[in-house]
């Protein structure tokens, strides 16, 4: 009787290690909700990362490329964005070439040469008049 317990006492102790060994990683989670017809709230397009993915991300040589690009989409090619500002034909096509030029060159490995022209695009959409 008293091995039983013993084992049945060892077998939680080990299982509440393991448990509490899995929640060391904390994890970041991306995305948004909306709610449902019936009234429940519903996470749509969830991307969890561990914490240590996240910081590697951030720290990696091409992160700003990214990021200013993703930028550049959201305030001028997205409806949202484009119903935001005031943009005329010849900033929006300048808006665009530069994104392209700086897109190609961070592509090419000249992170510092494409991050300056995407930061040119980024400073055209700021001095843009907002509707």
């Amino acid at each position: 009787m008293i091995k039983k317990i013993i084992i049945i006492l060892s077998f939680l102790a080990i299982t509440t290690g393991v448990s509490y060994a899995n929640t060391d990683e904390k994890k970041i989670c991306t995305g948004f909700g909306k709610w449902t017809k019936e009234g429940e709230y519903k996470i749509i397009r969830s991307k969890c990362i561990t914490e240590k993915e996240y910081q590697a991300s951030l720290n990696a040589p091409d992160y700003l490329c990214k990021y200013y690009q993703k930028s550049i989409w959201k305030e001028s090619e997205r409806a949202y964005g484009k119903k935001q500002y005031k943009y005329t034909d010849s900033s929006l096509s300048k808006i665009n070439n530069l994104r392209d030029e700086g897109k190609a060159l961070c592509e090419d490995g000249k992170l510092k040469e494409g991050e300056a022209k995407l930061v040119e695009a980024i400073t055209i959409i700021s001095h843009t008049r907002m509707n």
